[in-house]
């Protein structure tokens, strides 16, 4: 069996991708070969040296593509950035570098952990889907955005299993540049919104567990039901979803109360003990983390989380994040009657 993995980030989020690798390879020995593909935008060579090495300890095959042309394509398409940088869109712009015989491929972001094997999810049937992804946890409303429907799915791109062949066979790629061309200025959640937009309707739902969201961890499921009411052709049952929290096999970070796992000062990321750990016996055991967030709004928000019951803050946190949002879908299309 063979496993191919596309990671990508920029120098900053090295530490944070080489953390995730560890995890991967640590609890994925049962895979005879695993293959990584590496978009290493802008790294040290000190960064790169150690994904290298740690790739040779586990005796497995790492790639590093070139991220000069998906630059180019950020630059093209007026792409935005996340977290102050672009990043994120590489699971896309990097794909043509891929070799025409891998026929399964799956990105998995940098804030990430890999809980168990991914043995079962490379095999799971794709139905001639060209991708497949688990849904958002707090785009219950976000998603009206994009003319997506109250029974519709918005699906979260921190995993992705791309189904090569479909998009060989199709010029995926080709098309989805040319819709990102027409609709790049409507996408708030940037490579996210591409996803869900262009492949509306293609998009096969995976188990939570694959990409379970912080989210999820940070409020009992009750509680997160109580304030998001999901149809469940849009997303998960509640019992799909303790499963999922019970037997995690990719823990997806999400920024908790403003911060990451490895954020510095206080903080109340339900995962932070878990990712310190495997810090701790990576490369980068040595890395800082990133400085504690000094934002007024993120200060108010940890305050109103210690002061509140659970339930009233997850309710006045889902109103102050999608106040602004369409409580209808609204068809992109339709904004300025592109045919």
């Amino acid at each position: 069996m063979q496993l191919n993995v596309l990671y990508g980030c920029d120098d900053n989020y090295a530490p944070y991708t080489g953390v995730s690798l560890l995890s991967l390879f640590e609890n994925n020995k049962d895979i005879e070969e695993i293959t990584i593909y590496l978009a290493a935008m802008n790294f040290s060579e000190v960064n790169l040296s150690k994904f290298r090495r740690l790739a040779e300890q586990y005796g497995r095959k790492l790639v590093v593509l070139d991220t000069e042309r998906a630059q180019e394509y950020m630059k093209t398409y007026q792409c935005k950035g996340w977290n102050g940088s672009l990043a994120t869109w590489l699971r896309f712009f990097v794909l043509e570098q891929i070799p025409e015989d891998v026929n399964r491929l799956l990105w998995i972001d940098s804030d990430t952990i890999v809980n168990g094997s991914l043995r079962d999810l490379i095999e799971i049937p794709l139905e001639g889907y060209p991708v497949a992804a688990v849904c958002d946890s707090v785009c219950y409303w976000e998603r009206f955005r994009l003319g997506i429907a109250k029974s519709e799915p918005y699906f979260n791109a921190g995993v992705i299993l791309f189904n090569l062949p479909v998009w060989q066979g199709n010029d995926v790629l080709g098309k989805m540049m040319e819709h990102l061309e027409k609709y790049v200025q409507y996408y708030k959640a940037n490579d996210q919104d591409l996803l869900n937009d262009f492949f509306k309707g293609q998009i096969l739902k995976l188990p939570m567990r694959y990409n379970l969201q912080g989210f999820q961890l940070g409020y009992p499921i009750r509680t997160y039901f109580s304030v998001y009411h999901w149809d469940e052709s849009a997303y998960y049952t509640q019992d799909e979803a303790q499963s999922a929290v019970a037997q995690p096999c990719i823990i997806h970070f999400f920024r908790f109360l403003g911060d990451y796992p490895w954020q510095q000062g206080k903080n109340y990321h339900p995962v932070r003990e878990r990712y310190l750990r495997w810090q701790t016996r990576s490369p980068w055991k040595e890395h800082p983390g990133a400085p504690k967030r000094t934002d007024a709004v993120f200060k108010v928000e940890k305050f109103l989380y210690r002061l509140l019951p659970k339930k009233c803050f997850l309710h006045l946190f889902a109103w102050f994040t999608n106040r602004k949002v369409p409580k209808v879908p609204v068809d992109i299309r339709a904004r300025e009657n592109i045919k």
